[in-house]
């Protein structure tokens, strides 16, 4: 998994409640982009509202990924096992397992729909463009499921008075 420790700040920062958002628009937006992309054309510009509307999507995937990657929880999820406390092992142990288990699920329909695909008139990747799209939109799933878990399943902590 993906921690980046800043230099300059702690890990934590945003919210529970922050990062179950910034999770949930990363993990939507960037699927939703890169189909708005694929339904755009060949790339040859005759669909470039499509194409800029695809990217646009994308490109927020990625800013709303960002902060996650530096926060409290995407550090129980990536850290050195070293660093973390033993609650915080076994949150990381829950993440992962059902990280992989959503990320296994996905997979296995991707290659089912590949299959039906390749018999069809349905979409599949053609050219290096559509496979990088779609490898890195696998690396962020991969990198932001187990730390979408998290978010969603911790409480806030309650605000100190």
């Amino acid at each position: 998994m993906i921690f980046y420790r800043s230099p300059v700040s702690k890990a934590g920062g945003a919210s529970v409640a922050t990062l179950r958002t910034l999770t949930m628009v990363s993990l939507a937006a960037y699927p939703a982009g890169a189909v708005i992309m694929a339904a755009g054309g060949d790339g040859s510009g005759g669909m470039f509202p499509f194409e800029l509307a695809g990217l646009g999507l994308i490109a927020l995937a990625l800013v709303a990924a960002a902060p996650v990657l530096g926060s409290r929880l995407q550090r129980i999820v990536g850290d050195k096992t070293l660093e973390l406390d033993e609650m915080e092992m076994q949150l990381r142990y829950k993440a992962l397992s059902w990280g992989y288990y959503a990320f296994t699920a996905a997979v296995l329909l991707a290659i089912f729909y590949a299959g039906v695909a390749s018999d069809t008139v349905l979409w599949l990747p053609r050219g290096f463009d559509a496979w990088n799209g779609l490898f890195w939109g696998v690396f962020l799933y991969a990198s932001l499921l187990p730390t979408a878990f998290l978010a969603w399943t911790l409480k806030d902590p309650e605000p100190e008075l």
